[in-house]
């Protein structure tokens, strides 16, 4: 047996070689394999997220413009109160002065 494996060594090897290339190339064609499949998913992923971010950004818009539509009431609201406390004020001189002593701390 031992000198058949002395005059076969060549082939012997050459087969355990043969077998390793083959297992490897397996290998090879797996990992190719997948790495297409994460390339899909990474493009569903990203699709995925792009879609969130316009949602989210349709969102914030919609905030943003209710809160300067409320903000420009509220102006509106201020600028009309002040007005009307502004003429209240001018046809009470009494009530006048009495504000801007308390407000000066002035004597009198």
């Amino acid at each position: 047996m031992f000198k058949w494996i002395k005059e076969q060594w060549q082939w012997i090897v050459g087969g355990i070689i043969a077998i390793i290339a083959i297992a490897a190339s397996k290998k090879r064609d797996s990992i190719a394999k997948v790495s297409k499949g994460d390339n899909k998913a990474r493009a569903v992923h990203d699709q995925k997220v792009n879609e969130d971010q316009a949602r989210v950004y349709k969102e914030f818009v919609l905030e943003r413009s209710e809160a300067e539509e409320k903000f420009r009431e509220d102006i509106e609201k201020i600028t009309e109160n002040k007005e009307l406390r502004q003429k209240e004020l001018e046809n009470n001189p009494e009530e006048l002065d009495k504000i801007l002593k308390e407000k000066y701390k002035l004597k009198g």
